[in-house]
């Protein structure tokens, strides 16, 4: 497996760290940038697409409740670039999930587990499917 770059958007940390910790488990090369703030975020994203950087992520995470910025803004403003086909995963807290709101360009939109064990597993399987199969 080659070295992946994720772009991971999450303001608690615990669950940031057992993120980077399921896609980094068994050797998984992966390089994480971290980010607690979308703005940030959506800065490092944009410098990285206009610069044509090795840093362009395979896939970018991102907690649906940001503080400063929430998903949905999220996605928005990621949908305005262009040629932009990267997969995106929202996670939110929220146990039941209707029919998100999201644009087409949110691949996924996940309930975080509530249980440690079944939180890494999601992420175990976030990170088969999309860093293995589709990317």
């Amino acid at each position: 497996m080659n070295t992946k770059n994720i772009l991971l958007i999450e303001d608690c940390m615990l669950d940031a760290i057992l993120i980077k910790e399921s896609l980094q488990e068994k050797g998984s090369k992966c390089n994480i940038n971290l980010f607690d703030d979308g703005f940030e975020a959506l800065i490092h994203l944009e410098n990285t697409l206009k610069t044509n950087s090795q840093e362009i992520p395979n896939l970018i995470i991102a907690n649906e409740d940001l503080i400063h910025i929430n998903g949905e803004n999220l996605l928005n403003k990621i949908k305005s670039y262009s040629n932009f086909f990267i997969p995106v995963v929202i996670l939110t807290s929220k146990r039941n999930i209707d029919k998100p709101s999201f644009n087409k360009n949110s691949c996924c939109y996940i309930s975080k587990p509530l249980e440690v064990k079944n939180f890494i597993k999601v992420f175990q399987e976030i990170k088969h499917y999309w860093l293995t199969l589709f990317n």
